[in-house]
C-alpha cells in the first residue's frame, strides 16, 4: 500500500469522528458497514464496502476506534472525563476541542503505523498477522503511555489476584469465567465456521451481526462481546476449507480475550481492547501453524486436537482463576 496524504487526512478525520460520537459508538458503526458489505459482496462481488468503508481510513477501527479510545484518555487525563477507559461516551458533549484533536491525531497515526505494519514482509503466501488489528493495539499502548499512569500491565498493588474481575477493575466480568468462555467460544465460532465453509465469500457475516449486537450495550445491556471469536472462527474455516479447525481459533479467541483483559485491560486506567489483541493472537498463530504445516491434518485427529486444546485453555485460565486448585484436590485426598 502506498502511502497517501488524502488517505491521512482521512484518518485524521476518523478520529476527530470517533472521539466525537465515542469508540464503541464508530466499532458499531464498522460490525454494521461489514455486514452490509458482506451482503453486496456476496450477491454482487463487489467488495468495495469492505475493504474502502468498513476497513478503511474512516472507519477502520485503527483510526476511528483508537482515535476515540486515545481522546477518552485524554479527557479523563485532563479531568473532563471520570474514567479514561470509557469508550460509550460521545466526547463531542464535553465541548473541548482538543480532546477531538487529539482523536483526530491518533487517528492519523493509526494510519502511519498500520502503513509500517504492511511494510514487515510475509514470511508465507499467508499475512503474518492482522495488520489493522495490530495497528489499534500500538496505537492504544501510546495512547496508555500517554495519558495513561498505571504501565502497560496495569496497576495491581493491593490486587490479591490480577485474574479475578473486581467491582473497580474488569472489563465484561459476566463472560469471564473459563466454563462462560468455551461456551461462548463454541456458541459463536460453530455458527461462524458453519457459515464460512457453506457460503463462501461470507466471512464478515457472522463477525457484522455480534458487532452491530454490541448497539445493546451502549443502552446499558448485557451483551456477550463475541467478534473476535466470530472472526477468527470464519477467517481459519475459509483458509484452512476445515470448520473444525474454525471452531477450535474461536474458542482459542474468547481465551485470549480474557487472558488480555486481565493483563491489559482490568487494571489499567486507559482502554487496551481485549478483542483487538485476541485476533492479533490468533492471526499470528494461524500463519506459524500453516507454515509448519499443520492444516495439512484432517479427519477425526483434527477433533482430538482441537479438544485436548480446549481443555488446555480451560484448565489454565480455571487455575489462574483460582477455579480449579490442585492443592486444594490433593488436601482434600489426603485428610481423606
Amino acid at each position: 500500500m502506498d502511502f497517501s496524504i488524502v488517505e491521512l487526512l482521512v484518518a485524521f478525520a476518523a478520529g476527530i469522528f470517533g472521539a466525537a460520537i465515542g469508540a464503541l459508538p464508530v466499532w458499531i458503526l464498522c460490525g454494521l458497514a461489514v455486514l452490509i458489505g458482506t451482503v453486496i459482496s456476496m450477491t454482487t462481488g463487489q467488495t468495495d464496502v469492505i475493504n474502502l468503508v468498513a476497513w478503511g481510513s474512516f472507519l477502520g477501527p485503527h483510526t476511528s476506534f483508537a482515535g476515540g479510545a486515545a481522546a477518552a484518555a485524554y479527557a479523563a487525563k485532563q479531568n473532563e472525563l471520570a474514567n479514561g477507559r470509557d469508550i460509550l461516551t460521545a466526547l463531542v458533549g464535553l465541548n473541548k476541542p482538543k480532546v477531538l484533536l487529539v482523536g483526530g491525531i491518533f487517528g492519523a497515526l493509526g494510519y502511519i503505523i498500520f502503513w509500517m505494519i504492511l511494510l514487515v514482509p510475509n514470511y508465507s503466501e499467508i499475512a503474518w498477522t492482522n495488520t489493522i488489528a495490530l495497528a489499534v493495539i500500538l496505537n492504544m499502548v501510546i495512547a496508555r503511555f500517554a495519558f495513561g499512569n498505571t504501565g502497560l500491565f496495569g496497576n495491581t498493588s493491593g490486587v490479591k489476584n490480577r485474574w479475578i474481575p473486581t467491582k473497580t477493575a474488569s472489563w465484561v466480568p459476566y463472560q469471564s469465567k473459563p466454563l462462560m468462555l468455551l461456551l461462548l467460544g463454541f456458541g459463536v465460532g460453530m455458527p461462524a465456521a458453519y457459515f464460512a465453509e457453506v457460503m463462501p465469500g461470507s466471512v464478515g457475516l457472522t463477525f457484522g451481526i455480534v458487532t452491530f449486537l454490541l448497539i445493546f450495550m451502549q443502552f446499558g445491556y448485557n451483551v456477550p462481546v463475541t467478534h473476535h471469536i466470530a472472526l477468527s472462527a470464519s477467517m481459519i474455516t475459509a483458509a484452512t476449507g476445515d470448520m473444525v479447525w474454525g471452531v477450535g481459533f474461536g474458542i482459542l479467541a474468547a481465551f485470549l480475550g480474557e487472558i488480555s483483559a486481565c493483563l491489559f485491560t482490568y487494571h489499567g486506567d486507559t482502554h487496551i481492547d481485549p478483542p483487538t489483541m485476541a485476533l492479533v493472537g490468533t492471526f499470528t498463530i494461524y500463519p506459524i501453524l500453516d507454515y509448519m504445516n499443520v492444516f495439512t491434518i484432517s479427519g477425526n485427529l483434527v477433533w482430538i486436537i482441537v479438544g485436548i486444546a480446549t481443555f488446555l485453555g480451560w484448565l489454565l485460565l480455571g487455575v489462574l482463576k483460582n477455579e480449579i486448585s490442585f492443592k486444594e484436590k490433593a488436601a482434600i485426598k489426603v485428610g481423606a
